[in-house]
């Protein structure tokens, strides 16, 4: 099933790459990546936020 997956996945991204020149595929990836950034960003806070609240910030 995933051999199948992974086919579909390559075929669609090689007739992305000749037909659009990659639109979709390059818009996909800066999604993944904003999600990914945004996510570090908001853990990152929050533990800032739980170290603010039980007092163990470092100077």
């Amino acid at each position: 099933m995933f051999r199948i997956v992974l086919i579909i996945a390559v075929i669609a991204i090689g007739y992305d790459a000749i037909v659009h020149q990659g639109l979709y595929t390059r818009n996909a990836w800066t999604s993944v990546v904003g999600l990914t950034d945004s996510a570090v960003t908001s853990a990152k806070q929050l533990g800032q936020n739980v170290r603010e609240e039980t007092g163990t910030t470092k100077p």
